[in-house]
């Protein structure tokens, strides 16, 4: 009897122990990692650099919405930002020339801050934030009535000299090199509806699936001017057509280069509320007779490496 007393003892301590032991050794672990975590969230980085996010990068400007491109520095080693970190910057053709662009041309563009105001090389990171811009605003009439400046051919070089509020300048982030285009307002891919009429001897009418993978593409040939790359429901190297805007969004429609021969019937137009284009045209192909009244609804369109839907 006195001998299953003790084993019961000696259980019950070890269990003892042991719950003691895994206690302790849980107050140990949250006890550090509420203290690492405490340190992150309280502590800034030793340092404070500023720097450009990448070496190399193409951007869009887009007629009807500002004509503006921003370009940002960005603030590193803090956690939030307390005041404001002014950055100087200057402009390197080299750097255009090195990355075998040319050098946009001084009547082409200004500088500016977020209020539009000149930007006198300098970018303000604002308290608040960890990036700050400066803004390369177009000057339309000089940029668009250059054919050159479609395409990505002309750059600006940035070159981070100097800064007031963090440490430094990270040394392989210090410059980069910006390329510009630029699309009109219809540029982008749209869902083709409407019907069109096809003789040969006889006439029929085919209405179109319209469907969301049913899609043309419009891409820039001039400010005005773009190319579809599809004419009723033939698709190819040659089936394609111009499509020229003006000011009061009547379009016209004409042959493109290297395209079937395109005959403008009309009454074609864009609403730039809906976003909806109505066509009508007419061709010849291979012995049979088009007569198309297409309608485009916009899908969507891709500006630099962004999938814009529903604008």
């Amino acid at each position: 009897m006195v001998k299953n007393n003790k084993i019961k003892i000696m259980k019950k301590n070890k269990l003892k122990s042991i719950t003691q032991s895994f206690a302790l050794l849980l107050v140990i672990v949250l006890g550090a990692a509420s203290c690492s975590y405490d340190d992150f969230v309280e502590n800034e980085f030793e340092f404070t650099s500023v720097y450009l996010p990448k070496a190399e990068i193409d951007r869009t400007f887009i007629m009807g919405e500002g004509m503006q491109i921003g370009v940002g520095v960005v603030l590193g080693g803090r956690l939030s930002n307390t005041e404001n970190v002014e950055v100087t910057f200057s402009l390197d053709d080299a750097l255009v020339t090195d990355a075998g662009n040319t050098v946009l041309p001084s009547n082409y563009y200004s500088l500016v801050d977020s209020e539009g105001n000149p930007a006198d090389n300098k970018i303000i990171i604002p308290a608040g934030k960890t990036q700050g811009f400066v803004y390369v605003k177009a000057d339309s009439i000089n940029f668009l009535a250059d054919p050159v400046s479609l395409g990505n051919n002309y750059a600006l070089g940035f070159r981070l000299e100097n800064v007031v509020k963090a440490d430094s300048i990270l040394e392989d982030l210090k410059s980069s090199v910006i390329s510009f285009s630029y699309i009109n307002q219809l540029y982008g891919n749209y869902i083709q509806t409407g019907q069109f009429e096809k003789t040969n001897g006889t006439t029929e009418t085919v209405v179109y699936p319209g469907g969301i993978t049913d899609d043309l593409e419009l891409t820039m040939v001039a400010p005005n001017t773009l190319v579809c790359n599809g004419i009723a429901d033939l698709r190819g190297a040659d089936k394609k057509m111009n499509i020229i805007i003006a000011d009061d969004n009547t379009i016209t429609i004409d042959t493109a280069s290297g395209g079937v021969a395109i005959t403008d019937d009309g009454g074609s137009s864009y609403n730039p509320e809906t976003r909806e284009l109505i066509l009508n045209y007419s061709f010849d192909f291979n012995g049979v007779s088009y007569v198309a009244k297409d309608v485009f609804d916009f899908r969507n369109r891709v500006v630099d490496g962004v999938n814009q839907i529903g604008i």
